[in-house]
């Protein structure tokens, strides 16, 4: 069981119920809070997050690229868990994924139109899950995971889960979904940043590798601050428009609510900084502190996502 819960990752799941925290609170915003959508919205997110943790192990370890890292952490080089134990448990947390959202979409959609579309939308959401580092053409080794997981965890997830619950999505909700995407894609870039000589070696081109070390960490930054940006804009947008609420009450207060949520982020990046100024890791010791900055990074997200509720209670009500 222990192999089971490490080969899950269970570090990775506050960033997948991230996007539909986000979105419930928008539409409780919006006086359009549904409990039951949020729960099994977010059981799928966390059902469809480790569906592609455990077809990562399996991708990376069919082709080599654990074994070539040294990644002694992972369940199937590591002889815990045996290939075809794997592959069975992939099969039952797809089914189990693709359940959840039907369960989901017929609860809530009216219309066969919606439903077909949330369907399409779920179902590349589980190839994308398969996609990343299991077969011929995965996309997660030639440089698009970042473009992937932007839209999955974030305009998918975000405006996904509102339209849930209030039935459309405005340009207030966008704002939060890019704001998402863009810090989704900041969490995969600490991966891969940590990775990046090990992925050379294993032929993994990830846009860390592609980048180089200099721009990679550029890109790192750009991407939290916008993220963070856009996401913290949406709350003080107009529902119909981008346009900034010209009557929101106490702005230095709402500053001060989201001070534990800048100061993390910013220690954060200062820390990748550091690291990224060594060379990249080869051992498990060594990649133990880029590992607490997956964490941590994931964490503050969730901070974030709780942080805006919480100002949805003090300044909407």
């Amino acid at each position: 069981m222990k192999s089971w819960i490490r080969a899950f990752r269970l570090k990775t799941l506050p960033l997948a119920v991230s996007g539909i925290g986000l979105g419930a609170s928008l539409a409780a915003m919006h006086s359009k809070w549904n409990g039951v959508v949020f729960f099994l919205a977010a059981l799928t997110a966390v059902s469809l997050q480790i569906l592609s943790n455990l077809a990562n192990d399996y991708g990376d370890f069919t082709k080599g690229t654990d074994r070539a890292a040294n990644r002694t952490d992972r369940a199937l080089v590591s002889g815990s868990i045996h290939p075809a134990q794997m592959k069975t448990a992939i099969i039952i947390n797809a089914l189990l994924s693709l359940g959840l959202g039907l369960a989901l979409l017929y609860l809530t959609l009216p219309n066969m139109q919606s439903f077909g579309f949330f369907l399409v939308l779920g179902i590349l959401g589980i190839l994308a899950a398969l996609g990343y580092t299991m077969g011929k053409r995965a996309f997660g080794y030639s440089g698009l995971g970042d473009a992937v997981v932007f839209v999955f965890f974030g305009p998918v997830a975000v405006s996904g889960s509102f339209y849930l619950m209030a039935g459309k999505v405005m340009p207030q909700i966008w704002l939060a979904a890019i704001g998402m995407g863009l810090l989704s894609a900041a969490v995969l870039n600490v991966n891969n940043m940590r990775d990046t000589q090990t992925d050379q070696l294993a032929g993994k081109r990830t846009l860390a590798l592609r980048l180089g070390r200099r721009l990679s960490l550029m890109y790192h930054r750009a991407v939290i601050l916008l993220g963070f940006l856009f996401v913290f804009t949406s709350f003080l947008s107009e529902e119909g428009s981008l346009q900034i609420r010209p009557n929101l009450t106490e702005p230095m207060l709402l500053m001060l609510v989201y001070a534990p949520v800048i100061l993390s982020f910013t220690r954060h990046v200062g820390r990748v900084s550091e690291l990224n100024s060594h060379d990249a890791p080869t051992t498990p010791e060594a990649r133990m502190p880029w590992n607490a900055e997956l964490k941590n990074l994931s964490l503050t997200i969730l901070l974030m996502v709780v942080v805006y509720a919480l100002t949805v209670w003090l300044f909407v009500g």
